[in-house]
């Protein structure tokens, strides 16, 4: 197992239940990410984020979590998502009570954390979100769609939309629209045969404009160029399309093995 991880944008937020060591998050955007490093808790959300982070890595990973629909957190705590997408944050300021369930599954097995996790969750739930909110965050993961287009198809104005979205999943329909456009394209060129991916290949996959908006929004996002990219996934394999591995970070910047 690498020791550092590139954890790549995606259109699913993660709470997570840490039974291992701690693990570290690394700042890639200063100048010494050593100096940058932040240890998480126990319990931690990863909402919706709009760039990469770095993880070093424990030397063994044991942990149980939840993947979320960005309204998901919604139903489980009184805090707006507004204050938890793009940040990688303690579970106990908005979720008393989860990061102590580490005290009883310290030493169980997978099924009995994960049923234990089910029951928590399950106690905290809150009432429904709005349907419009989960026709539209379904929509956009699935296709690349105008906000004007996507607002006509649930039934509402462009302006109500983003009042929904941000009310009830904390990030802009555009916003979360470029998350997901970038998750699939990196995961559709991730199995891009050896011999498939020329420019022109790339830039029809994606469906960006052109060359270079497609290389700077990919930078933004992954912190490599759409070569970088594909040269350590075919290294690593499609399976590590989203998660990384990088030998080391230096100079807040990182290394791809």
């Amino acid at each position: 197992m690498a020791k550092y991880e590139k954890i790549l944008p995606g259109p699913l937020a993660h709470l997570v239940l840490n039974l291992s060591s701690p693990y570290r998050l690394l700042d890639p955007f200063v100048a010494s990410a050593e100096a940058a490093a932040a240890e998480v808790a126990v319990g931690f959300y990863s909402g919706i984020q709009r760039t990469y982070l770095i993880s070093e890595n424990p030397p063994e990973l044991f942990n149980v979590g939840a993947a979320l629909q960005p309204y998901g957190i919604a139903a489980l705590t009184n805090v707006p998502p507004s204050d938890l997408q793009g940040k990688v944050q303690d579970s106990d300021g908005f979720l008393p009570g989860f990061a102590e369930l580490r005290a009883d599954l310290a030493s169980a097995g997978p099924a009995a954390a994960f049923a234990a996790l089910e029951r928590f969750l399950t106690s905290r739930l809150r009432p429904g979100v709005d349907e419009r909110t989960r026709q539209a965050v379904a929509q956009l993961a699935a296709e690349d769609i105008p906000v004007a287009e996507l607002a006509a198809h649930v039934g509402i104005n462009p302006s109500t939309l983003q009042r929904l979205m941000l009310r009830n999943c904390g990030i802009t329909p555009k916003g979360y629209s470029d998350v997901c456009r970038f998750h699939r394209f990196a995961t559709a060129a991730a199995r891009l045969p050896a011999d498939g991916a020329s420019g022109r290949d790339l830039l029809a996959l994606a469906n960006y404009y052109d060359q270079p908006h497609l290389i700077r929004s990919f930078r933004r996002f992954s912190g490599f160029t759409p070569s970088e990219y594909l040269r350590v996934v075919r290294e690593h394999g499609p399976e590590y399309a989203t998660f990384v591995p990088l030998d080391r970070v230096g100079d807040g910047q990182p290394v791809a093995r």
